[in-house]
């Protein structure tokens, strides 16, 4: 059914209504144009206004036909889809308020009566249904970014958040205080897959997670790298503090062997490799290719200890101590090898 609308009475005013509405619609238009993204707050103010602008227009128009009402949708739709559930529903409840005015100042109160409640059925729907696919977009993304953020065999950070970390340390305030990077990696973890099958050697990964959770503390941003390698930020941490807890590491993982469902032990030991800002580097590559350096040379002298990256990359006969190393019952004391200015390429011979 076709409605026309009621005459309008007074055209200048009319006109200035629709001229101050287009006005402000055309300003928002250009402004979002050059850039601007309209906040919580800002879409509250113009979505309040928007109500306040929609019922003068019908009011000067004498519109109370469905021509003029249904505008009374645009706000709570708009809210629905871009504010938080309750934002929307007060906006919902401002536009009813507003849509009231309108039918019982320009409409026999049968009349109004019947349009009032039909428009507020669907001011009331639209928000309903809008809001609801809302807040289930939001639940999805925000799992999505839990995903994203957390690994899900370990349960510990993703590279990319403990890279977003790294960086902050680096770049803020904290940087002045000083960083450490701990990289570890399980020592010969193709023989534990071999030997003990993968889902145990998943477990292996899950237990050294925990035990260097613990043994960095609550401070500490502990990361699976990829595959058996692990790592560890530790802010504000000295390098004599980093080189203590990468031997802690090496200590606790050695200490607790894996225990499986039927009361075997998988012997595990790992080597790590740590590193310090600004002492090694001041940027993210360099810290990681300096913790990586110093877990090659783990490697390299004989696995199960901890070598803390002392910035000095060569040496003519190519040996030498490398900060501290793990306590020497763990393999019998030996120097760490170095390379002799050699940067490490390619995967590590694990």
């Amino acid at each position: 059914m076709l409605l026309t609308a009621v005459p309008i009475a007074d055209h200048a005013a009319a006109l200035s209504v629709v001229g101050a509405a287009g006005a402000v619609c055309a300003f928002g238009g250009v402004a979002c144009l050059r850039g601007w993204i309209p906040r919580g707050r800002s879409w509250a103010a113009m979505l309040l206004s928007a109500v306040g602008v929609i019922v003068v227009a019908d009011l000067v128009t004498g519109d109370a036909t469905a021509t003029g009402l249904v505008f009374f949708l645009v706000p709570p739709l708009v809210a629905a889809a871009q504010l938080p559930s309750r934002a929307a529903w007060f906006t919902a409840g401002v536009s009813l308020v507003g849509l009231a005015v309108v039918v019982t100042m320009l409409l026999p109160l049968d009349r109004a009566l019947v349009d009032g409640v039909n428009v507020a059925a669907f001011v009331v729907l639209v928000t309903w249904l809008v809001s609801r696919g809302q807040d289930r977009t939001d639940s999805l993304v925000a799992e999505l970014q839990r995903q994203a953020a957390i690994d899900p065999l370990t349960g510990l950070v993703t590279r990319r958040v403990l890279d977003e970390a790294l960086r902050s340390a680096l770049e803020g305030t904290a940087a002045a205080c000083g960083n450490a990077l701990v990289i570890v990696d399980i020592d010969k973890f193709k023989s534990v897959n071999d030997t003990w099958g993968h889902p145990v050697g998943d477990a292996a990964i899950t237990h050294v997670g925990r035990v260097l959770a613990r043994a960095c503390g609550p401070d500490a941003v502990v990361s699976r790298l990829g595959g058996d390698e692990l790592a560890a930020l530790l802010p504000g941490r000295s390098p004599a503090e980093a080189a203590a807890v990468a031997e802690h590491v090496v200590v606790d993982v050695r200490a607790a062997p894996l225990v499986l469902g039927d009361g075997r032990e998988v012997p595990l030991t790992v080597s790590v490799g740590a590193a310090h800002s600004p002492v090694n580097a001041a940027d993210l590559e360099g810290l990681y290719r300096a913790a990586d350096e110093a877990l090659y040379r783990a490697k390299r002298a004989g696995r199960d200890r901890a070598v803390l990256n002392d910035g000095d990359n060569s040496d003519d006969d190519g040996s030498a101590d490398d900060g501290p190393v793990a306590p020497a019952a763990a393999l019998p004391a030996q120097r760490a090898f170095r390379d002799a200015g050699s940067s490490l390429t390619g995967r590590r011979n694990r």
